[in-house]
């Protein structure tokens, strides 16, 4: 049995923002007000000087962001055209995240039909340094500039929660009764089961060590015992995580050789 524990973020509040929902152990928010750029950075900073605009890693973590804010700012009358942490402002087609994490994943527009200019990023004009959500309608990514004639634009930006036992301030999350095995497997076991009384959509994540994803499954119609086939994997540690609605279930997976 694994009991789910309300969350409360570690500090800092942050009024000038709105929150999008909590996944991977952060609380993502996007901004009440529009910035160019390097001002967002200097706004968020100058809120918590431990913060810096969003870094993506993964497409679950993209996918959340994209369709929490289209659900919560929507797409009219303007779209929410929104930052991201990342520049290739040092070297151009070197991007890199400014809260220094590495560079592991990239999700750029490349179909031609929407990207009249070419597959992003294009560096159209020469001065696009700077990385954007939103700008085809979809969770892809576009290079932009910062010039000082530009719109403004939200920015995203997460932080690193912690749960509770306040139990008085917060309202627990159900309790979930999940069952995830063999814990320790061969490598070429090839799959693992999954069980849940859930029975509405379910998203699986599955990531390596480093925060790789290795598996990114959606089961639309979960059953009680959900067998899960594996992508060929060496042997090692993954993490993964289960996403339905406001519960969460966490596990881990040793491959051995």
């Amino acid at each position: 049995m694994v009991l789910l524990l309300p969350f409360t973020l570690i500090g800092q509040s942050y009024p000038h923002a709105t929150p999008l929902g909590d996944v991977f152990g952060y609380r993502y928010f996007i901004s009440k007000e529009k910035f160019s750029f390097w001002g967002s950075q200097q706004h968020i900073k100058s809120i918590d000087s431990t913060l810096d605009l969003l870094s993506i890693h993964n497409v679950y973590e993209n996918d959340f962001v994209f369709n929490k804010v289209t659900q919560i700012i929507g797409n009219s009358p303007y779209p929410p055209y929104s930052w991201l942490g990342a520049t290739d402002e040092n070297e151009e087609g070197v991007w890199e995240w400014l809260d220094g994490t590495p560079w592991d994943y990239s999700q750029w527009e490349t179909d031609t039909s929407s990207a009249q200019y070419g597959a992003e990023p294009n560096n159209l004009g020469g001065n696009e340094h700077y990385l954007m959500m939103f700008y085809y309608g979809d969770g892809n990514w576009n290079d932009a500039t910062n010039e000082s004639g530009d719109l403004p634009f939200y920015y995203l930006f997460k932080v690193k929660i912690i749960s509770s036992q306040d139990t008085v301030s917060h309202t627990p999350d159900p309790i979930i009764e999940n069952t995830v095995y063999p814990v320790l497997m061969n490598q070429n076991y090839g799959k693992f089961t999954f069980e849940t009384d859930w029975d509405e959509p379910t998203q699986i994540v599955i990531t390596d060590c480093a925060g790789k994803v290795v598996l990114h499954k959606s089961l639309e119609e979960p059953d009680n015992l959900n067998v899960i086939e594996l992508p060929l994997l060496s042997a090692g540690v993954y993490n993964g995580i289960a996403f339905n609605g406001r519960d969460r279930f966490r596990f881990k997976l040793t491959l051995t050789n």
